[in-house]
């Protein structure tokens, strides 16, 4: 790695006031959110990691869904048909998959994620398909179709049981959550339906509704794209609280822009951080991130606007891209202030 945290604090700083001044069309946190933080305000940088690509240009980090196993980076790459793994620093490991519709192939590998075991397990949305990697390199993948027309993410949860999220397609009532068990090839549960206002429910039938799922301390933890809180709920499915973000309401349905949730973190000490999008017509505009940090009740600590792309959170530290490079795997590394 590289230092230059100051360089980079400086550059962060200017592109977000002039991303600030020029105002935008729909705004995401109500007034319960408080005062804006800048990003240098709440954030030091004290890193900038490169990710490595190879010479003959056969790694390609076109649009990261990134993921951190605890040592290192596991990312899905859905315009490369890949999944790849970093160290912390950058250096590239290995590579796994490419096009193709065969046995370890991929169509578009949005997901990747380590399993209790050591292996990768893979999401293919395009294919409707979990791909699972054992741990042994010498041990063939597996293929395992699942019955959802739109998977977008899988946990291993053992004993060939495994929590997969879909897009909601068909129905505003229709559960995204969905334990497949692939033993016995059946789904074992379907729960969870995202709340989210009436008028939506056209344009989230029509495109789907993007799901965002993690395990922390034996409860699940869920966010979808139009909902305004993180839902926990238990192992079995049962929902135990709701945690309400401070964020205004949705615009109308024929609004030209609208904010949408994208991912969520939890950090060591149960604050939890939250990435909104904003999508405007069909389109996201990737300038336009904006990021909360809440204590574990949802209380606001930090609200910022137009802040880098954040990939990853790892061992409380944050991922963004380098606001500086076009390249997205050149990346900095921040520490929250508050920490």
């Amino acid at each position: 790695m590289t230092m230059n945290g100051k360089t980079s604090v400086m550059c962060i700083a200017f592109v977000v006031s002039a991303c600030a001044d020029s105002g935008s069309s729909v705004f995401p946190f109500s007034p319960e959110a408080g005062s804006l933080a800048t990003f240098a305000d709440a954030f030091e940088v004290v890193d900038r990691v490169v990710l490595e690509e190879r010479p003959a240009n056969d790694v390609v980090i076109a649009m990261p869904m990134v993921r951190f196993d605890g040592t290192r980076f596991v990312i899905a790459d859905v315009y490369a048909h890949r999944v790849f793994i970093y160290e912390k620093d950058g250096r590239l490991v290995e590579a796994r998959g490419q096009a193709g519709e065969g046995p370890g192939e991929f169509t578009s590998p949005i997901s990747a994620r380590r399993t209790p075991t050591g292996g990768l397990l893979v999401t293919d949305y395009a294919q409707s398909r979990l791909t699972l990697f054992p741990q042994e390199a010498e041990t063939d993948p597996e293929t395992m179709p699942v019955p959802f027309s739109v998977p977008v993410d899988a946990i291993d949860l053992g004993n060939r049981r495994y929590l997969v999220a879909a897009l909601s397609v068909s129905s505003a009532t229709e559960p995204v959550l969905h334990v497949w068990n692939a033993e016995s090839e059946a789904v074992e549960r379907s729960f969870f339906t995202p709340p989210r206002p009436d008028y939506l429910d056209g344009m989230a039938e029509s495109r789907g509704e993007f799901v965002s799922v993690i395990i922390n301390d034996e409860a699940i933890w869920v966010v979808s794209a139009f909902t305004d809180s993180a839902f926990v709920l238990g192992m079995d499915g049962t929902q135990a609280r709701a945690i309400p973000f401070p964020l205004a309401p949705q615009p109308p349905r024929d609004a030209p822009e609208r904010w949408e949730v994208d991912r969520m973190y939890v950090l060591g000490n149960g604050n939890i951080v939250v990435e909104l999008g904003i999508r405007v017509g069909r389109q996201r505009d990737i300038s336009r991130q904006h990021l909360m940090v809440l204590d574990s009740q949802g209380r606001p600590l930090a609200v910022l606007a137009n802040t880098p792309r954040l990939f990853v959170v790892a061992d409380d530290l944050f991922y963004f891209q380098n606001p500086d490079r076009i390249e997205p795997n050149h990346w900095i590394v921040a520490r929250w202030r508050a920490s």
